[in-house]
């Protein structure tokens, strides 16, 4: 479904963003995986035989020296996919601009760094070119003591829209996926311990995410892989400027 395509997979030493990788590899994709864990990185190439580079996406000159060569490594760049990311939490009144800075500087000036080194590359493609951001079912709904990630994923969300609007001359589709609660390390390096971390995905399970009652399971980051997969794809040609929640029906039950 991707023989044609050449992506650069941020994120991808661990997550949705290594399930993006192998799933991109398995259906014929030329992949530039992007992650800081140069160890993980290495077992992943080793395993799919994608490229890697490692670097740090909070620094643009970092993100265009990975663009470029990742553009060398391919011959070219058809799609690029933001799964890189972090969840620091802090409620308002308490938490200080530091957290809000830490949370922006992750998870929005990355994507916009990543996209704007990128664009230029897309736009030598004639069709078929693509941009997918993972956000969260966060920045859709509003939750307590986490407003600086709530707001950094609404401005993923946002900025995703708005480039759809503005790259559609060039045929360059823009997405953003709003995962609920998917079984990654993110609220473990976000804070919680295991016990917490035990209990954040039993409520899941019990109580906030509709699906994951009735299965009986936490959604895996091939779930979302799938999802990326799609996006990508040619099959989704007609699909850009959505926000697209993949939650189990969290949203759909609302704050409990």
């Amino acid at each position: 479904m991707l023989s044609n395509k050449k992506i650069i997979i941020t994120g991808a030493s661990s997550g949705i963003g290594e399930a993006a990788v192998i799933d991109a590899i398995n259906e014929g994709a030329q992949v530039v995986a992007i992650g800081r864990n140069q160890e993980k990185l290495e077992a992943l190439s080793e395993k799919t035989k994608c490229h890697f580079l490692v670097g740090d996406l909070t620094d643009p000159n970092e993100c265009k020296r990975m663009v470029d060569e990742s553009a060398i490594l391919m011959d070219g760049v058809t799609s690029l996919v933001n799964c890189a990311g972090v969840l620091k939490g802090g409620a308002v009144g308490t938490a200080t601009v530091d957290n809000l800075n830490f949370n922006l500087t992750n998870n929005v000036q990355s994507v916009w760094s990543m996209m704007e080194h990128t664009i230029p590359y897309l736009k030598l493609n004639d069709d078929g070119t693509s941009i997918v951001n993972i956000s969260s079912v966060n920045g859709l709904q509003s939750f307590g003591g986490v407003a600086a990630y709530c707001a950094s994923k609404a401005a993923v969300d946002m900025l995703s829209r708005c480039s759809a609007i503005d790259l559609a001359p060039f045929k360059i589709r823009v997405n953003s996926i709003c995962p609920g609660v998917v079984q990654t390390n993110l609220q473990k390096t976000g804070g919680l311990n295991e016990e917490a971390y035990a209990g954040f995905l039993e409520r899941s399970m019990t109580v906030t995410h509709p699906l994951a009652i009735s299965r009986g399971e936490i959604a895996q980051p091939q779930d979302v892989a799938n999802l990326i997969t799609f996006l990508v794809s040619d099959k989704s040609k007609w699909i850009t400027g959505d926000n697209i929640k993949i939650d189990g029906g969290r949203s759909a039950m609302g704050a409990r």
